[in-house]
């Protein structure tokens, strides 16, 4: 899954006039508690997904996991950009999209309850419900997303199947890996948003489908994403080519979407997210929160990612335009961890996996 840019509030909102807050801080809000529960809900379920067997790699420390993850992700957006430019295969996509978001709630529920059963490591269908419990899960899971695809029940659903991924992938690679990737994939997600523009014609695409992998939060309560007018990006279909953003005169900036809400997509949670899981689960550290199995490091990339969070909020509202979210995430994220193995007494050659 692509990490989509955050767009801006509309700074001619001016401030609520019964609270005198700022416009779009309550959807700011928003983002940071779908961001970090995302997070915390997949450090979590780190243990009970290692018990599953549903590491995403079984040799962590291979640093040529990096390389097959980057080509399953490249594949994969390649795909659904070409589908949302030439107006091919979209419904594929839709029913790709919201299966994957399904089957992934189907492991959540498992691993939160104990009930049904997923297909673990040695299987070909890893990962899978694979009892009549959990795929009964998955089914109404699918159901709901395809009849409702409101922007509230995205939202919680992207948080609980992100929960679920995040320690599937973090699980995969070790320090090194992890922090080689997220290096590597902060560059690409600049690349794609700032250079080559289609991010942002993934994130529209995706706003079409009204799939659960962007967290969408409105200024206000009488928002719905499933206006037949709503546009995600907002932009002008000649603007779109050129990742430009409609101007306050174009009308496409009056669609549902434009200036009523703050976007982040889930990738921007599920990356930095696997550098936490990974400190928890492989770096010799003592669990400082044990609900969460996390220890220094983990805690420290948690709150370095908050803080990166805070700049990319702060850049969003100054500067117009889409953003790429990767770059001041998981430079805080790093930042953290690097911290968080100070802290612990773990070596900084051993917490970079040298």
């Amino acid at each position: 899954m692509s990490e989509q840019p955050v767009e801006p509030a509309d700074d001619t909102q001016g401030a609520d006039e019964t609270t005198g807050i700022p416009s779009g801080t309550f959807a700011y809000v928003g983002i940071v508690t779908l961001y970090a529960a995302t997070i915390l809900g997949g450090l979590a379920l780190t243990d009970e997904v290692a018990e599953m067997g549903l590491a995403m790699f079984q040799d962590p420390g291979n640093v040529g996991n990096v390389g097959v993850f980057a080509v399953m992700l490249l594949v994969a957006t390649g795909a659904m950009v070409a589908a949302f430019r030439y107006g091919l295969g979209e419904l594929l996509v839709r029913v790709f999209l919201l299966g994957s978001a399904s089957t992934l709630t189907s492991v959540a529920f498992v691993a939160l309850t104990g009930i049904g059963t997923i297909a673990g490591n040695g299987s070909a269908l890893m990962g899978l419900p694979s009892s009549p419990v959990s795929i009964g899960v998955a089914l109404v899971t699918f159901a709901v997303l395809w009849v409702y695809p409101e922007w509230y029940v995205n939202d919680l659903a992207a948080v609980v199947f992100g929960a679920a991924a995040i320690p599937m992938l973090g699980l995969g690679f070790g320090p090194l890996p992890v922090v080689v990737l997220l290096i590597a994939w902060a560059g690409y997600d600049a690349y794609a948003v700032y250079v080559s523009g289609h991010m942002q014609e993934l994130a529209a695409g995706l706003g079409d489908l009204k799939a659960p992998i962007v967290f969408v939060v409105p200024h206000s309560l009488s928002f719905s994403m499933r206006d037949p007018e709503f546009d995600l990006m907002g932009s002008a279909e000649g603007d779109a080519d050129e990742g430009e953003t409609a101007s306050a005169d174009d009308p496409a900036a009056e669609s549902p979407a434009r200036s009523e809400v703050a976007i982040l997509g889930l990738g921007d949670a599920l990356i930095p997210g696997m550098l936490a899981v990974s400190a928890g689960h492989f770096l010799d550290a003592p669990t400082v929160v044990p609900a969460l199995n996390a220890n220094a490091p983990a805690v420290g990339a948690l709150v370095g990612g908050l803080v990166g969070m805070g700049g990319l909020l702060y850049l969003v509202h100054r500067v117009e335009g889409a953003h790429a979210g990767l770059p001041p995430l998981n430079a805080g994220v790093l930042a953290g961890y690097l911290l968080g193995a100070v802290v612990a007494g773990v070596p900084i050659t051993a917490a970079l996996g040298l």
